[in-house]
């Protein structure tokens, strides 16, 4: 293994080493989302296009009793100074997040674009205070104990985690205004596919050094991908692809790859569908 990739792999022991612990006895239903990205409601939201599917989706999740676990990145805190700005705006949102909270059904997990929420001082009504890390236990067919390890994926990504105050610079002054003329910000592990491939493959290593199971967010990239030898890595995706949104379900034992998006019935009604990509596969 190369040095930089030892590097790598301390900083994700790092993230876990004080992780909150839930079972999956306690909370069967699950579902994962991450890089939701909230806004406030200007053309550089990338949450608002979606708004209304991901609306659709957490109604769902709240009515059939999921827990709702959020891996980072749910507001831009890098281009919006202000997360009461956010909140405004999208109050129908975080009122319906309101609800997952008050029945005890919401972990949050911060990431790079909203690491303001790991300060202390950081409070809103709807929403619990975040962690950098979670784990969920669940028994395994022999009895054992099977742990997936839940980070957002920035600690695998050396400038959007021990650079993040330039890389929000950067964002903030430099890749916001340029992205109104089309120009892409090369530093985004979510549109530079070489970049996003090369973390998603550390965590990848990490997991089976460990031999153990990773989840995450970050690269904006769905995966469901389990090894004979018993490791996984899985990624929820995001809020913010073209019409679609996409989560990790986790239901009685078996996990699910799910994309939620607009569709026509045989009569051209638009109606928000629930759509499988991959899965189930066996999850304890």
């Amino acid at each position: 293994m190369k040095f930089s990739n030892r590097f790598y792999m301390r900083q994700i022991d790092k993230a876990l080493r004080s992780a909150p612990i839930i079972n999956t006895a306690d909370y069967p239903r699950l579902v994962l989302f991450s890089d939701c990205h909230r806004g406030n409601g200007t053309w550089s939201d990338s949450f608002l296009n979606n708004k209304t599917i991901y609306e659709a989706a957490l109604g769902y999740y709240f009515e059939r009793d999921f827990t709702y676990i959020e891996l980072g990145d749910g507001d831009e805190l890098w281009e919006n100074r202000y997360f009461s700005d956010i909140e405004e705006i999208h109050g129908d949102i975080f009122r319906l997040l309101e609800r997952f909270r008050e029945t005890g059904r919401m972990f949050m997990l911060w990431g790079n674009h909203d690491r303001v929420k790991s300060r202390n001082g950081f409070r809103s009504k709807a929403l619990p205070p975040s962690s950098e890390s979670l784990i969920i236990k669940c028994a395994g067919r022999k009895g054992e104990d099977v742990r997936y390890n839940l980070i957002h994926g920035h600690q695998a990504d050396f400038l959007n985690n021990h650079l993040w105050k330039l890389a929000r610079w950067m964002v903030r002054y430099l890749w916001r205004p340029l992205e109104l003329a089309g120009v892409k910000d090369p530093t985004s592990a979510a549109r530079n596919y070489s970049k996003g491939k090369i973390i998603e493959e550390r965590m990848s290593e990490w997991a089976k050094l460990n031999n153990t199971h990773i989840i995450a967010g970050h690269t904006h990239r769905p995966a469901l991908s389990h090894s004979r030898d018993g490791w996984s890595y899985a990624n929820t995706g995001s809020c913010v692809h073209p019409s679609t949104i996409t989560c990790l379900e986790i239901d009685k034992g078996t996990v699910s790859l799910i994309k939620w998006a607009a569709c026509a019935d045989e009569n051209q009604y638009i109606h928000i569908c629930r759509y499988l990509i991959s899965g189930p596969e066996d999850f304890c």
